[in-house]
């Protein structure tokens, strides 16, 4: 899943978090454990555990669990 976010080279897509919250973000920065996202639903710049994060969808491709 994390190939598929460093390979949206700056473009949104749909991100989903194991806690059951979707979101229409763009990736910032990544760290070993965290990823920084800009949150456009939200309009806020978001640091989550990379283990918290569940599905992504990119370009009508869905990768891992999307709801």
């Amino acid at each position: 899943m994390m190939r598929a976010i460093r390979n949206t080279r700056g473009r949104f897509f749909g991100l989903y978090t194991t806690q059951g919250e979707a979101m229409n973000a763009q990736l910032m920065g990544e760290t070993d454990k965290y990823v920084q996202v800009y949150d456009r639903n939200a309009g806020e710049n978001r640091k989550l555990a990379k283990t918290s994060i569940c599905g992504v969808r990119l370009a009508q491709q869905n990768f891992g669990k999307v709801f």
